[in-house]
């Protein structure tokens, strides 16, 4: 048997390459790189296929999603038109992997962060992004959104006689810097990438029309573990703290309400993720 695979993206489906040829036995006598377009001649002779000198080396699975998905935006990028990108930079761990990906597919010179503090960010929400987007030598713009949030608030509960309180608050902090990333999206041809990991979006935690605004979700497909995983592998492979440690060593928050975590809302995600990966037959 012969498999023939593409090599590429097609929006949120990426094929990885990788053909073989099998024998009649079930063995692979041939397998071509993943990730990579190859041009080659599988020889076939006395009812086998004659098995390649050097078997092709294995992936480590950290490196096969990295790989993945930076073919995954490389492919959608040159597909759509787009030469850099943007993103909404919190300070936390799924901003930065997207970050840092977006960096190694493009270049760093091709990808803009916006951090957009309110009155509910944490220090570390700047200095973070300040930390993580100067080892990547990415741009990184502040664009604070308090008097917007104000402003709008304000405007709200005059027309309506009602202040915006809890979950309406709350959204509309994200709605606003989903809003700031399309302007300058308009703005500049900048492509935005939104940061929803595949836990919160299995389970509703994010903001329609906020921080799910954008064209690809280049971490959507993973778990939160996962994407501590592989932050931890992009920092190992580096040799060096392409995303810090303070960013890595924080308690996950959406820091849009007083001393919010993601655990006041979720289990803890090492639970939560396994719940998610038994309900769907992992």
């Amino acid at each position: 048997m012969l498999y023939v695979n593409q090599v590429g993206g097609q929006d949120s489906l990426v094929f990885d390459g990788a053909s073989f040829a099998v024998n009649a036995n079930g063995v692979i006598a041939y397998e071509c790189p993943a990730f990579e377009t190859v041009n080659t001649t599988v020889y076939f002779t006395n009812g086998s296929f004659i098995a390649q000198e050097q078997p092709i080396a294995t992936l480590s699975h950290e490196d096969a999603i990295l790989k993945h998905i930076v073919l995954g935006l490389k492919d959608y990028a040159r597909r759509c038109g787009f030469s850099s990108v943007v993103v909404g930079s919190s300070g936390g761990i799924d901003s930065a992997l997207t970050l840092a990906i977006a960096a190694e597919a493009l270049g760093a010179e091709h990808v803009t962060a916006i951090t957009m503090p309110s009155q509910f960010s944490s220090t570390g929400s700047i200095s973070d992004s300040e930390a993580l987007c100067s080892a990547l030598g990415i741009r990184l713009y502040t664009h604070p959104i308090r008097q917007l949030v104000e402003s709008y608030s304000q405007q709200f509960a005059d027309a309506f006689s009602k202040p915006l309180t809890g979950v309406a608050l709350e959204n509309l902090q994200a709605r606003i810097r989903g809003t700031v990333l399309m302007a300058y999206s308009n703005q500049t041809g900048a492509l935005v990438l939104t940061t929803g990991n595949k836990s919160e979006l299995a389970v509703g935690y994010c903001t329609l029309y906020g921080d799910t605004n954008g064209g690809l979700g280049l971490i959507g497909d993973l778990y939160k573990t996962e994407v501590y995983q592989l932050a931890h592998y992009l920092n190992q492979r580096a040799g060096r703290e392409l995303i810090p440690t303070a960013i890595l060593t924080k308690e996950p928050s959406a820091e849009l309400a007083p001393d919010q975590r993601d655990t006041d809302s979720l289990p803890p995600y090492p639970v939560l993720d396994e719940i998610l990966k038994n309900f769907a037959g992992r």
